[in-house]
Protein backbone atom coordinates (compact mmCIF):
# COMPACT_ATOMS: atom_id res chain seq x y z
CA UNK A 1 0.00 0.00 0.00
CA UNK A 2 1.47 2.71 -0.67
CA UNK A 3 1.70 6.07 1.63
CA UNK A 4 -1.32 8.92 1.59
CA UNK A 5 1.67 11.18 0.73
CA UNK A 6 2.59 9.37 -2.43
CA UNK A 7 1.54 10.94 -5.73
CA UNK A 8 0.23 8.84 -8.19
CA UNK A 9 1.89 7.17 -10.28
CA UNK A 10 1.85 8.11 -14.41
CA UNK A 11 -0.56 6.64 -16.30
CA UNK A 12 -3.25 6.20 -13.34
CA UNK A 13 -6.54 7.82 -12.43
CA UNK A 14 -7.57 9.77 -9.20
CA UNK A 15 -11.71 8.93 -9.67
CA UNK A 16 -13.50 11.71 -9.67
CA UNK A 17 -10.29 14.12 -10.78
CA UNK A 18 -11.78 17.11 -13.42
CA UNK A 19 -9.01 17.53 -16.22
CA UNK A 20 -8.47 20.84 -16.80
CA UNK A 21 -8.23 22.47 -19.80
CA UNK A 22 -5.75 21.16 -22.52
CA UNK A 23 -3.04 23.40 -23.98
CA UNK A 24 -3.51 24.57 -27.21
CA UNK A 25 -1.38 22.28 -29.60
CA UNK A 26 1.81 23.77 -31.78
CA UNK A 27 0.21 22.10 -34.69
CA UNK A 28 -3.28 23.39 -34.60
CA UNK A 29 -2.03 27.14 -33.79
CA UNK A 30 0.92 27.08 -36.35
CA UNK A 31 -1.66 26.20 -39.00
CA UNK A 32 -4.02 28.83 -37.91
CA UNK A 33 -1.55 31.49 -38.48
CA UNK A 34 -0.45 30.02 -41.59
CA UNK A 35 -4.39 30.60 -43.13
CA UNK A 36 -4.01 34.02 -41.58
CA UNK A 37 -0.55 34.75 -43.50
CA UNK A 38 -1.84 33.09 -46.86
CA UNK A 39 -5.11 35.07 -46.43
CA UNK A 40 -3.59 38.52 -45.99
CA UNK A 41 -0.83 37.65 -48.53
CA UNK A 42 -3.69 37.06 -50.89
CA UNK A 43 -5.39 40.51 -50.06
CA UNK A 44 -2.27 42.39 -50.40
CA UNK A 45 -1.63 41.22 -53.87
CA UNK A 46 -4.96 41.53 -55.17
CA UNK A 47 -5.19 44.97 -53.65
CA UNK A 48 -1.98 46.39 -54.54
CA UNK A 49 -1.77 44.83 -58.34
CA UNK A 50 -5.57 46.15 -58.86
CA UNK A 51 -4.28 50.00 -57.90
CA UNK A 52 -0.69 50.67 -57.95
CA UNK A 53 -0.76 51.91 -61.43
CA UNK A 54 -3.51 54.02 -62.56
CA UNK A 55 -3.32 53.71 -65.97
CA UNK A 56 -6.38 54.01 -68.64
CA UNK A 57 -6.92 50.69 -70.60
CA UNK A 58 -9.43 51.77 -73.52
CA UNK A 59 -11.20 54.26 -71.61
CA UNK A 60 -14.39 54.69 -73.59
CA UNK A 61 -14.49 58.12 -74.67
CA UNK A 62 -16.67 59.72 -77.31
CA UNK A 63 -15.80 62.29 -80.90
CA UNK A 64 -18.18 64.01 -83.06
CA UNK A 65 -15.49 63.95 -85.37
CA UNK A 66 -11.78 63.61 -86.15
CA UNK A 67 -9.28 66.11 -84.86
CA UNK A 68 -5.40 65.88 -84.41
CA UNK A 69 -5.79 67.07 -80.82
CA UNK A 70 -7.35 63.42 -80.35
CA UNK A 71 -4.53 62.18 -82.15
CA UNK A 72 -2.09 63.51 -80.10
CA UNK A 73 -3.96 62.71 -76.84
CA UNK A 74 -4.04 59.39 -77.99
CA UNK A 75 -0.56 58.81 -77.61
CA UNK A 76 -0.69 59.15 -74.04
CA UNK A 77 -3.86 57.18 -73.54
CA UNK A 78 -5.28 54.57 -73.99
CA UNK A 79 -9.03 55.46 -75.87
CA UNK A 80 -11.45 53.59 -76.98
CA UNK A 81 -12.99 55.74 -79.28
CA UNK A 82 -17.34 56.04 -79.97
CA UNK A 83 -18.30 58.66 -82.73
CA UNK A 84 -21.72 60.94 -82.28
CA UNK A 85 -23.09 62.90 -84.78
CA UNK A 86 -23.05 66.39 -82.32
CA UNK A 87 -22.56 66.93 -78.67
CA UNK A 88 -26.08 66.54 -77.52
CA UNK A 89 -25.83 62.86 -78.47
CA UNK A 90 -22.46 62.52 -76.70
CA UNK A 91 -23.58 64.11 -73.71
CA UNK A 92 -26.50 61.97 -73.88
CA UNK A 93 -24.08 58.51 -74.01
CA UNK A 94 -22.31 60.29 -70.96
CA UNK A 95 -25.31 60.64 -68.81
CA UNK A 96 -26.21 56.74 -69.82
CA UNK A 97 -22.74 55.69 -68.24
CA UNK A 98 -21.74 54.65 -71.94
CA UNK A 99 -18.15 56.76 -71.93
CA UNK A 100 -16.24 58.44 -69.41
CA UNK A 101 -16.55 62.08 -71.49
CA UNK A 102 -15.58 62.91 -74.87
CA UNK A 103 -14.47 65.94 -77.31
CA UNK A 104 -16.20 68.10 -79.57
CA UNK A 105 -13.70 69.18 -82.24
CA UNK A 106 -16.04 71.62 -84.06
CA UNK A 107 -16.41 73.96 -81.14
CA UNK A 108 -13.06 72.14 -78.92
CA UNK A 109 -15.12 71.54 -76.06
CA UNK A 110 -13.98 68.72 -73.67
CA UNK A 111 -17.04 66.81 -72.28
CA UNK A 112 -16.83 65.07 -68.78
CA UNK A 113 -18.86 62.70 -67.10
CA UNK A 114 -17.53 63.45 -63.54
CA UNK A 115 -19.55 60.36 -61.40
CA UNK A 116 -17.39 57.96 -63.90
CA UNK A 117 -13.85 58.87 -62.59
CA UNK A 118 -12.37 60.77 -60.21
CA UNK A 119 -8.91 60.73 -62.83
CA UNK A 120 -10.45 61.56 -66.06
CA UNK A 121 -11.59 65.67 -65.02
CA UNK A 122 -8.06 65.98 -64.06
CA UNK A 123 -6.33 63.65 -66.87
CA UNK A 124 -8.25 64.18 -69.68
CA UNK A 125 -8.59 67.95 -70.15
CA UNK A 126 -4.76 68.56 -69.18
CA UNK A 127 -4.39 66.36 -72.56
CA UNK A 128 -6.08 68.09 -74.86
CA UNK A 129 -4.63 71.23 -73.32
CA UNK A 130 -1.03 70.11 -73.70
CA UNK A 131 -2.13 69.22 -77.42
CA UNK A 132 -4.06 72.24 -78.31
CA UNK A 133 -1.05 74.53 -76.88
CA UNK A 134 1.55 74.25 -79.68
CA UNK A 135 -1.16 75.31 -81.63
CA UNK A 136 -2.73 78.30 -79.92
CA UNK A 137 -6.01 76.54 -79.68
CA UNK A 138 -8.19 77.09 -76.62
CA UNK A 139 -10.68 74.57 -75.25
CA UNK A 140 -14.07 74.81 -73.56
CA UNK A 141 -14.97 72.64 -70.29
CA UNK A 142 -18.48 70.96 -70.04
CA UNK A 143 -18.76 68.67 -66.96
CA UNK A 144 -22.03 66.30 -67.05
CA UNK A 145 -23.13 63.79 -64.33
CA UNK A 146 -21.60 66.38 -61.51
CA UNK A 147 -20.99 64.56 -58.13
CA UNK A 148 -23.50 66.21 -55.65
CA UNK A 149 -22.32 67.76 -52.25
CA UNK A 150 -23.66 65.05 -49.99
CA UNK A 151 -20.78 62.91 -51.78
CA UNK A 152 -17.96 65.04 -53.53
CA UNK A 153 -16.02 62.07 -54.08
CA UNK A 154 -18.07 59.36 -55.35
CA UNK A 155 -16.75 56.88 -52.91
CA UNK A 156 -21.04 56.19 -51.31
CA UNK A 157 -21.72 53.46 -53.55
CA UNK A 158 -18.34 51.54 -53.44
CA UNK A 159 -18.93 51.86 -49.56
CA UNK A 160 -22.31 50.78 -49.31
CA UNK A 161 -21.99 47.77 -51.59
CA UNK A 162 -18.38 46.74 -49.44
CA UNK A 163 -20.69 46.59 -46.26
CA UNK A 164 -23.48 44.86 -47.94
CA UNK A 165 -21.34 41.84 -49.16
CA UNK A 166 -20.04 41.35 -45.54
CA UNK A 167 -23.21 41.63 -43.90
CA UNK A 168 -23.96 39.10 -46.26
CA UNK A 169 -21.20 36.42 -45.93
CA UNK A 170 -21.46 37.56 -41.91
CA UNK A 171 -25.22 36.62 -41.75
CA UNK A 172 -24.76 33.21 -43.33
CA UNK A 173 -21.73 32.32 -41.40
CA UNK A 174 -23.22 33.15 -38.15
CA UNK A 175 -26.76 31.69 -39.47
CA UNK A 176 -24.55 28.32 -40.35
CA UNK A 177 -22.97 28.75 -36.66
CA UNK A 178 -25.66 29.02 -35.21
CA UNK A 179 -27.33 26.38 -36.55
CA UNK A 180 -24.85 23.74 -37.19
CA UNK A 181 -25.31 22.89 -40.70
CA UNK A 182 -25.06 25.11 -44.03
CA UNK A 183 -28.44 24.12 -45.34
CA UNK A 184 -30.66 24.09 -42.54
CA UNK A 185 -34.45 23.84 -43.49
CA UNK A 186 -35.86 27.57 -44.00
CA UNK A 187 -32.42 28.89 -45.06
CA UNK A 188 -32.90 30.27 -47.76
CA UNK A 189 -36.45 31.88 -46.46
CA UNK A 190 -34.34 33.10 -43.25
CA UNK A 191 -31.78 35.01 -45.39
CA UNK A 192 -34.40 36.66 -47.63
CA UNK A 193 -35.39 37.94 -44.94
CA UNK A 194 -32.12 39.14 -43.15
CA UNK A 195 -31.69 40.40 -46.62
CA UNK A 196 -34.94 42.76 -47.06
CA UNK A 197 -34.39 44.15 -42.84
CA UNK A 198 -30.62 44.67 -43.71
CA UNK A 199 -30.80 46.39 -46.82
CA UNK A 200 -33.55 48.96 -45.25
CA UNK A 201 -31.25 49.43 -42.18
CA UNK A 202 -28.61 50.44 -44.00
CA UNK A 203 -30.64 52.61 -46.59
CA UNK A 204 -31.75 54.20 -43.70
CA UNK A 205 -28.47 54.96 -42.16
CA UNK A 206 -27.08 56.23 -45.41
CA UNK A 207 -29.66 58.07 -46.78
CA UNK A 208 -32.55 59.58 -44.59
CA UNK A 209 -30.17 59.67 -41.43
CA UNK A 210 -26.76 60.71 -42.58
CA UNK A 211 -27.83 62.40 -45.60
CA UNK A 212 -24.83 60.45 -48.13
CA UNK A 213 -27.12 60.47 -51.26
CA UNK A 214 -29.19 63.18 -53.16
CA UNK A 215 -32.62 63.08 -53.33
CA UNK A 216 -33.46 60.47 -51.06
CA UNK A 217 -37.34 60.48 -51.48
CA UNK A 218 -37.08 59.43 -54.91
CA UNK A 219 -33.35 57.13 -54.76
CA UNK A 220 -34.78 55.28 -50.85
CA UNK A 221 -36.81 53.08 -52.79
CA UNK A 222 -35.03 51.81 -55.76
CA UNK A 223 -32.04 51.77 -53.40
CA UNK A 224 -33.46 49.51 -50.99
CA UNK A 225 -34.20 46.99 -53.43
CA UNK A 226 -30.61 47.04 -55.09
CA UNK A 227 -29.16 46.29 -51.23
CA UNK A 228 -31.09 43.34 -50.67
CA UNK A 229 -30.41 41.67 -53.70
CA UNK A 230 -26.93 42.74 -53.51
CA UNK A 231 -26.86 41.50 -50.00
CA UNK A 232 -29.05 38.06 -50.51
CA UNK A 233 -26.39 37.49 -53.49
CA UNK A 234 -23.24 37.08 -51.90
CA UNK A 235 -25.19 35.28 -48.63
CA UNK A 236 -26.78 32.96 -50.99
CA UNK A 237 -23.57 32.71 -52.35
CA UNK A 238 -21.19 31.88 -49.02
CA UNK A 239 -23.88 29.23 -47.90
CA UNK A 240 -24.06 27.03 -51.44
CA UNK A 241 -20.07 27.24 -50.45
CA UNK A 242 -20.62 26.26 -46.76
CA UNK A 243 -23.25 23.53 -48.10
CA UNK A 244 -20.31 21.87 -50.38
CA UNK A 245 -17.05 23.12 -47.94
CA UNK A 246 -18.58 23.24 -44.39
CA UNK A 247 -16.81 25.99 -42.39
CA UNK A 248 -14.28 26.47 -45.18
CA UNK A 249 -16.81 28.24 -47.53
CA UNK A 250 -16.77 30.92 -45.32
CA UNK A 251 -12.86 31.54 -46.57
CA UNK A 252 -13.42 31.05 -50.13
CA UNK A 253 -16.56 33.47 -50.40
CA UNK A 254 -13.89 36.10 -48.43
CA UNK A 255 -11.79 35.53 -51.21
CA UNK A 256 -13.72 35.71 -54.42
CA UNK A 257 -15.89 38.52 -52.97
CA UNK A 258 -13.42 40.91 -50.66
CA UNK A 259 -10.51 39.73 -52.31
CA UNK A 260 -11.13 39.70 -56.06
CA UNK A 261 -14.54 40.98 -56.40
CA UNK A 262 -14.00 44.28 -54.23
CA UNK A 263 -10.68 45.28 -56.20
CA UNK A 264 -12.53 44.81 -59.53
CA UNK A 265 -15.28 47.38 -59.39
CA UNK A 266 -12.16 49.93 -59.72
CA UNK A 267 -13.35 52.22 -56.88
CA UNK A 268 -13.57 55.78 -57.57
CA UNK A 269 -10.78 55.63 -60.29
CA UNK A 270 -13.31 54.12 -62.70
CA UNK A 271 -12.88 49.93 -64.35
CA UNK A 272 -11.44 52.09 -67.04
CA UNK A 273 -8.03 52.34 -65.04
CA UNK A 274 -8.26 48.67 -64.08
CA UNK A 275 -5.16 46.50 -65.46
CA UNK A 276 -6.88 44.25 -68.21
CA UNK A 277 -6.80 40.86 -65.81
CA UNK A 278 -9.11 43.06 -63.01
CA UNK A 279 -11.58 44.29 -66.02
CA UNK A 280 -12.21 41.06 -67.51
CA UNK A 281 -13.53 39.26 -64.26
CA UNK A 282 -14.93 42.37 -62.60
CA UNK A 283 -18.54 41.80 -64.70
CA UNK A 284 -18.79 38.12 -63.31
CA UNK A 285 -18.76 39.22 -59.79
CA UNK A 286 -21.57 40.57 -57.65
CA UNK A 287 -19.38 43.81 -55.94
CA UNK A 288 -18.50 44.71 -59.55
CA UNK A 289 -22.53 44.51 -60.48
CA UNK A 290 -23.54 46.31 -57.14
CA UNK A 291 -21.22 49.26 -57.51
CA UNK A 292 -22.34 49.82 -61.07
CA UNK A 293 -25.62 49.26 -59.88
CA UNK A 294 -25.76 51.86 -57.10
CA UNK A 295 -23.96 54.28 -58.88
CA UNK A 296 -25.98 54.19 -61.76
CA UNK A 297 -29.12 54.76 -60.05
CA UNK A 298 -28.01 57.41 -57.72
CA UNK A 299 -25.42 59.77 -60.83
CA UNK A 300 -26.71 58.52 -63.89
CA UNK A 301 -30.56 58.59 -63.56
CA UNK A 302 -30.56 54.83 -63.38
CA UNK A 303 -28.91 54.18 -66.69
CA UNK A 304 -27.39 51.11 -67.48
CA UNK A 305 -28.40 48.89 -64.82
CA UNK A 306 -29.85 46.02 -66.72
CA UNK A 307 -26.63 44.26 -66.65
CA UNK A 308 -25.98 44.18 -62.66
CA UNK A 309 -29.55 43.68 -62.10
CA UNK A 310 -29.31 40.30 -64.43
CA UNK A 311 -25.98 39.13 -63.05
CA UNK A 312 -27.17 39.85 -59.76
CA UNK A 313 -30.49 37.84 -60.19
CA UNK A 314 -28.99 34.91 -61.55
CA UNK A 315 -26.43 34.72 -58.52
CA UNK A 316 -29.74 35.21 -56.21
CA UNK A 317 -31.42 32.42 -58.04
CA UNK A 318 -28.86 29.71 -58.37
CA UNK A 319 -27.94 30.19 -54.72
CA UNK A 320 -31.12 29.61 -53.74
CA UNK A 321 -31.74 26.74 -55.72
CA UNK A 322 -28.42 25.11 -54.69
CA UNK A 323 -28.77 25.29 -51.04
CA UNK A 324 -32.83 24.46 -51.49
CA UNK A 325 -31.15 21.15 -53.41
CA UNK A 326 -28.25 20.51 -50.94
CA UNK A 327 -31.23 20.69 -48.11
CA UNK A 328 -33.73 18.48 -49.66
CA UNK A 329 -30.99 16.23 -50.64
CA UNK A 330 -29.49 15.84 -47.24
CA UNK A 331 -32.89 15.21 -45.84
CA UNK A 332 -33.93 12.35 -48.14
CA UNK A 333 -30.29 10.91 -47.68
CA UNK A 334 -31.49 11.24 -43.78
CA UNK A 335 -34.65 9.62 -43.98
CA UNK A 336 -33.20 6.80 -45.35
CA UNK A 337 -30.65 6.21 -43.28
CA UNK A 338 -33.00 5.98 -40.65
CA UNK A 339 -35.96 3.83 -42.64
CA UNK A 340 -36.60 0.95 -41.04
CA UNK A 341 -35.64 -2.31 -42.36
CA UNK A 342 -38.20 -3.98 -44.67
CA UNK A 343 -39.62 -7.56 -43.26
CA UNK A 344 -37.36 -10.50 -43.23
CA UNK A 345 -39.00 -13.70 -44.98
CA UNK A 346 -40.33 -16.87 -43.70
CA UNK A 347 -37.25 -18.62 -44.91
CA UNK A 348 -34.89 -16.23 -43.72
CA UNK A 349 -36.66 -16.34 -40.30
CA UNK A 350 -36.48 -20.06 -39.71
CA UNK A 351 -32.48 -19.37 -40.67
CA UNK A 352 -31.76 -16.78 -38.29
CA UNK A 353 -33.77 -19.37 -35.87
CA UNK A 354 -30.82 -22.13 -36.29
CA UNK A 355 -28.07 -19.77 -35.43
CA UNK A 356 -26.84 -20.75 -32.10
CA UNK A 357 -26.52 -17.74 -29.42
CA UNK A 358 -23.11 -16.41 -29.01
Amino acid sequence: MSDAGEGTRPGSEVPGAVEGPRPPSWRALISGLLIALAMATIMVTTYVSAQHAVVARDLPWGVTGASPLTTAVQQHVSLDIHQYSDQAALEAAANRAEIYGGFVPQTNTVVIAEAASLVTPGQMPALYEEAAKPQGQKLALKLTNKLPKQDPLGVVPGIAVFVLLVAGYLGSTLAMQRTKTAAARRRVLSLIGYAIVTALVFDVIIGPILGAYPDVGSNFWPLWGEFTLMCLAVALFAATLQSLIGPIGTLVTVVIMVFFGNPSTGGVNGTAYLPAFWQAIGPGLPPWNGTTLVRNTLYFDGNSITQPLVVLSIYVVAGAALVTLFTYGRLLWWRGAKAPRSPISPEEEGGIATIPPA
